[in-house]
């Protein structure tokens, strides 16, 4: 199968040292154009579809290697200007000025940024620091991405630090008009006990939000399509492309499934996932995941769980429950929206049949809905 989505780590550098990072081997390697060439060729010759194809630059931070990512374009525009390629990439958005902002603004059409912040300026600094222990939000051109790519993601990963102030970090993400992709940060340690009256308290000032705000789109953190509630799971259900429909290649050109089991992620540990097989991700009959009621809504991560757990298909049990309450709060803020319509749709009544079925669920539980 081609694989239509393609990540190079560009380098395996950062000039960051957030307190969540799950790559936790960084390092000063850079890849040569030389083997991304090699990787290119061999993902792109042949090809004619127009259907679309993502290539991803990634890092550490990618545009510590700005001059590879232009050397990438410019040979791509050269030899397979006919096929529909576009970029991705997320940035911590330091390094994003002067040169490489007029690059971007001429590529913007080809070239989609999503950039790290998490949250309000004091959240921020408390996560994402430079070497030297000094936050970063100043540093970064946030009109740039706001004007550039309107409704562009801004990737707010929650640690234990800011989860008390989650609501407030969406809630201002939002009207700066970004796409709140919300995350809580993995391989740390989630302690249920302590954490699930915090992340309570913050879900009920979103649930508040958004339904006195119904036109807004929730953050990624409660964005479930509730109606994958019905749809069984079979023997080829998996919770992400990765080894599938994407591959990620190393700085000297190893594939691996995701940068979550690159060398830079998990050292030696990586040897084992070199040219994966990707049906190893799917859901045995002993996981326990595979009788779950939200499965399919879970936001479950094979490489997080291989840092959390030690097994790929084993969650954390404090960051599986933490989920399960964001899916109870989705639940009361879609319900709630529906019936403030005047007419319903059946897509609307399949969404109330499954949020009866999660309120139900929790009846007994500790969030109050």
């Amino acid at each position: 199968m081609e694989k239509q989505r393609v990540m190079l780590l560009v380098t395996e550098n950062c000039n960051l040292n957030c307190v969540y990072c799950y790559e936790h081997q960084k390092n000063k390697k850079t890849m040569s154009f030389e083997t991304a060439k090699k990787i290119l060729d061999e993902h792109l010759e042949g090809r004619t579809s127009t259907d679309p194809i993502v290539i991803e630059v990634f890092g550490g931070e990618a545009f510590a290697n700005f001059p590879l990512i232009k050397q990438i374009d410019d040979y791509i525009i050269s030899k397979y200007g006919h096929l529909n390629i576009i970029y991705e990439t997320t940035t911590n958005g330091t390094l994003v000025h002067g040169e490489i902002q007029e690059w971007l603004r001429k590529n913007k059409d080809r070239f989609f940024i999503s950039v790290s912040l998490d949250g309000t300026l004091q959240m921020h600094n408390k996560n994402r620091v430079y070497l030297s222990g000094k936050g970063t939000f100043e540093d970064i051109d946030i009109e740039f991405f706001a004007n550039t790519w309107p409704g562009c993601s801004a990737k707010m990963t929650v640690s234990s630090q800011t989860l008390p102030y989650m609501a407030d970090g969406i809630i201002y993400l939002d009207k700066l008009g970004f796409k709140c992709d919300t995350t809580l940060s993995v391989g740390v340690d989630w302690d249920a006990e302590r954490n699930v009256p915090i992340l309570v308290r913050e879900l009920q000032k979103l649930t508040e939000y958004y339904i006195q705000n119904p036109e807004k789109r929730l953050c990624t953190l409660l964005n479930f399509d509730l109606r994958l509630m019905f749809t069984p799971i079979d023997d080829n259900f998996r919770f992400c492309g990765a080894g599938v429909d994407m591959i990620c290649y190393d700085t000297q050109g190893n594939a691996y499934p995701c940068q979550g089991f690159a060398p830079v992620s998990i050292g030696d540990q990586a040897d084992g996932f070199r040219d994966y097989n990707g049906d190893n991700f799917k859901l045995t009959d002993e996981n326990p995941c595979k009788k779950c009621p939200f499965v399919r809504l879970c936001s479950n991560c094979y490489a997080a769980n291989l840092q959390s757990t030690g097994n790929i298909h084993k969650i954390d049990p404090a960051l599986c429950e933490l989920y399960k309450l964001c899916v109870l709060a989705s639940a009361t803020i879609n319900g709630k929206r529906i019936l403030m319509k005047d007419e319903m749709t059946e897509d609307d009544r399949l969404v109330l049949k499954a949020v009866y079925i999660i309120q139900n669920y929790f009846k007994n539980e500790r969030f109050d809905h």
